[in-house]
């Protein structure tokens, strides 16, 4: 047994080897921290920052599960000056297609910046020009490259409610609270703007080293702390790629709108705009370039006519005037009045064409009669019931507005226009209080007053008008694709259901619109939309001819089918193309065919009017159609 003596020896021992072992690390660190430069150094100029990786943005398909628009890499090519080596200026500007001047002075301007923060000497690169860098990389230092995703067009049509993608702009920046950065790829128009917040993904970050002159010096933690990027969702959307394609070759060499939608759901099926262009022209290196010189184009391809564009409707808004009289009960379903050529009471204005006289609600819809929807209008607006005009005018008014004319109805695009519902403010502004009557605004009866409505809200119109006095706001979103264990913190837009109060309808709903429906099947079979007729197919229609002031009228088509279960609503206008039944009724009807069918039989009058064209001279650059005062009263009808 170890003695006392011999206990304190290992003791003593113990603390020893401790003492000095505290005493080495002591002194290890004193050197580190203290005397070593290097350290030192490196400990003030080192710094951990986030590095921000870009998410791939979400797919789109079309309602049939078809890509329209998906992903492809582009590059934006940075330079640190401190560590540039170009060796020869000229292969590296014809890499990247810029003159020898070009490239130089954006050295220049680099190295101007900073020398040791590295600044965008190229920005979205596409990958076969980068590639020419690539072959030469090795000659090339002090470059590096920042991958982005921007959009491939797998179907060239439909640019004008797709919308595009462009960088940021400073503004832009600023509003987003820090999440956007310089050279971020951003919806700008369309869908892709509307629906930023579920296409752009999250955003990752990589945490790196990075010194006192911005350079990175390496990955912090072996990746520790680092966040990988989430995809952005993939959207299904209402579209019809075919029936859109089809659209927009009707449309060729035109100037003008279509829109369809199925009534039930308020989902589009085509939205047609044009002039229109390859929406790929302004995806990657000289998008900017290319979009301003659609810009300058006098013909408008990026101004989204089925959107913004205002017309006066013409002779479809005859059917909004012949149900709000049936309903309020100033007329009845076998009410007659006679034509003659003209609104008599008004000496003879507006105008009418020769046809069998006298007509119904009926028989005036399927002729298209001025003189019959004349009478209503001012019988209407001087009803007994009413007190007066003006409680006359806003009951009707009240009427129109509860079918989407005047406002805007919600679709999920930017920028939508709201068209013009004259208020009895508005006459009193241009004719001073008690300064007007029914005579005086007469122009309304037809749809050539002061009224403008958006080829969208035509169409959505008729989708009210096919279900019998309702609608669902217009949209193009059908689905959001989510991945599995998605953490959902994003708000959806609710398309909302509208409703036209008939609840003190003097006659039934169902008995106005079925005569309504009667009428409107007419203009097919027998009237003046004979050229729209699908052989086994019942549909409503209604033909218009708006005016315009600087040049021939528009042709104006809207109309349902089928009649008994209506599965497409459509709107066609062709500005300077004349009467309705001639030029917009037969679009409509290959749209329809196409789309209830799948196929158009009668491909030789088809290819007929795929080549016609009404696209003018000199197309005046205006964005909406002039306002016409109701002293202008109708020349023609249809």
């Amino acid at each position: 047994m170890a003695s006392q003596k011999d206990l304190k020896n290992r003791q003593n021992i113990i603390l020893a080897i401790f003492s000095i072992t505290v005493l080495v690390y002591i002194a290890r660190l004193y050197y580190l921290q203290v005397l070593s430069e290097n350290f030192a150094s490196s400990a003030q100029k080192n710094v951990v920052k986030p590095r921000q990786l870009e998410p791939a943005r979400g797919i789109l398909y079309d309602r049939n599960k078809e890509i329209i628009v998906t992903n492809t890499p582009i590059f934006d090519l940075l330079i640190l000056p401190k560590e540039m080596i170009v060796k020869d200026t000229l292969e590296f500007a014809n890499a990247l297609l810029l003159t020898k001047e070009e490239a130089t002075k954006k050295l220049v301007s680099a190295s101007e910046y900073s020398k040791y923060k590295p600044s965008f000497f190229k920005k979205q690169v596409e990958y076969p020009y980068y590639a020419n860098v690539l072959e030469y990389y090795w000659k090339y230092r002090g470059f590096k490259e920042v991958i982005r995703n921007t959009r491939d067009y797998r179907k060239i049509h439909g640019a004008n409610y797709l919308g595009y993608i462009r960088e940021i702009s400073k503004r832009g920046i600023e509003e987003s609270n820090g999440y956007y950065q310089p050279g971020d790829l951003v919806g700008t128009t369309g869908i892709e703007k509307y629906y930023e917040k579920l296409l752009r993904g999250r955003k990752g970050s990589k945490m790196v080293l990075v010194d006192v002159h911005g350079r990175e010096v390496g990955s912090f933690a072996d990746g520790l702390y680092d966040i990988q990027p989430e995809k952005g969702l993939d959207l299904q959307l209402t579209i019809d790629s075919e029936l859109q394609q089809l659209g927009e070759e009707l449309m060729k060499n035109k100037v003008g709108s279509i829109v369809a939608i199925e009534p039930r759901t308020g989902e589009i099926l085509a939205f047609v705009s044009s002039p229109t262009y390859d929406p790929n022209l302004l995806s990657g290196s000289f998008a900017s370039q290319k979009w301003d010189s659609l810009r300058k184009n006098p013909y408008l391809p990026l101004y989204n006519r089925a959107l913004q564009a205002t017309y006066p409707p013409g002779s479809i808004f005859k059917i909004l005037n012949g149900i709000i009289a049936l309903a309020e009960g100033s007329i009845g379903l076998d009410w007659s009045y006679g034509c003659g050529g003209g609104f008599w009471r008004n000496k003879g204005k507006p105008r009418c064409h020769a046809h069998a006289s006298p007509t119904n609600i009926r028989t005036a819809i399927m002729h298209s009669c001025n003189a019959f929807f004349a009478a209503v209008y001012v019988d209407f607006l001087q009803y007994r019931k009413f007190k007066n005009i003006y409680q006359a005018y806003d009951c009707w008014y009240n009427w129109i507005k509860q079918f989407g004319v005047g406002d805007k109805v919600g679709i999920d695009l930017p920028n939508e226009k709201k068209g013009l519902l004259p208020s009895h403010n508005f006459y009193d502004k241009w004719y001073k209080k008690n300064g007007w009557r029914a005579m005086t605004i007469v122009s309304n009866s037809i749809g050539q007053g002061e009224v403008l409505m958006t080829p969208l809200q035509m169409a959505n119109t008729t989708a009210c008008i096919a279900n019998k006095g309702w609608y669902i706001e217009p949209h193009f979103l059908k689905n959001v694709i989510k991945p599995k264990n998605f953490i959902d913190t994003l708000e959806y837009p609710i398309f909302k259901k509208h409703t036209v109060d008939f609840s003190q309808s003097v006659l039934n709903k169902d008995t106005i619109f079925e005569a309504i429906f009667d009428g409107m099947e007419m203009v097919i079979e027998q009237g003046t939309g004979f050229q729209a007729r699908i052989p086994g197919i019942r549909m409503c229609g209604k033909t218009g001819t708006a005016q315009n002031r600087h040049g021939d009228d528009h042709s104006v088509f809207i109309c349902f089918a089928p009649r008994e279960n209506p599965q497409i609503a459509i709107a066609v206008i062709v500005e300077n193309a004349g009467f309705g039944g001639v030029v917009a009724a037969p679009i409509a009807s290959f749209m329809i065919e196409k789309y209830l069918n799948k196929e158009i039989k009668n491909t030789e009058k088809f290819e007929e009017m795929k080549n016609k064209s009404f696209l003018p001279p000199l197309y005046p650059i205006l964005k909406d159609t002039t306002l016409k005062t109701s002293s202008d009263t109708a020349k023609k009808q249809n």
